[in-house]
């Protein structure tokens, strides 16, 4: 993943609560140390399970109603052998946490450093559905999605 494009979007809250830029390299070695720890993966979406693990953890939260979570499907920037190439992935927004239970794991960081690492806000491509509009996406599509996301690359 190129970690280090940073743009104006590319923003966190320091401890003091002032707003900083994610320096290059500061996320390029966190980016690093998370794939190495197999919390990110260098794969695109050739067999994985985003979209559906994103989804079945929106159904298990929201079972019972007064859900505000909400599942977002976005293009996102490929690390290692995939850098250069974007692709679709899914994951939920709870507040400002971004949960991942992509392919068995359960990744939660904060939105900000989770959208610097995938240049989410750069590629600037990303669809929210609440609970109730991905009912209606899964039963009108039958499938997991993706439904309305349309990446560059085509994955």
């Amino acid at each position: 993943m190129a970690f280090g494009a940073a743009s104006r979007k590319n923003l966190y809250l320091d401890r003091k609560g002032t707003e900083r830029e994610w320096e290059p390299k500061r996320l390029k070695k966190l980016g690093d140390f998370l794939v190495g720890m197999g919390l990110l993966s260098e794969q695109a979406n050739a067999g994985g399970d985003c979209y559906e693990a994103a989804g079945k953890y929106m159904m298990d939260e929201c079972l019972f109603g007064g859900c505000d979570l909400l599942l977002v499907h976005g293009e996102v920037a490929g690390q290692g052998a995939l850098e250069g190439i974007s692709y679709g992935h899914a994951w939920v927004l709870d507040g400002n946490t971004v949960v991942d239970r992509s392919n068995g794991r359960d990744v939660r960081l904060p939105q900000s450093v989770y959208y610097a690492l995938g240049q989410i806000d750069h590629l600037d491509n990303v669809r929210k559905y609440s609970m109730e509009e991905m009912r209606r996406k899964i039963l009108d599509s039958g499938h997991w999605g993706p439904w309305d996301l349309q990446t560059e690359s085509g994955l």
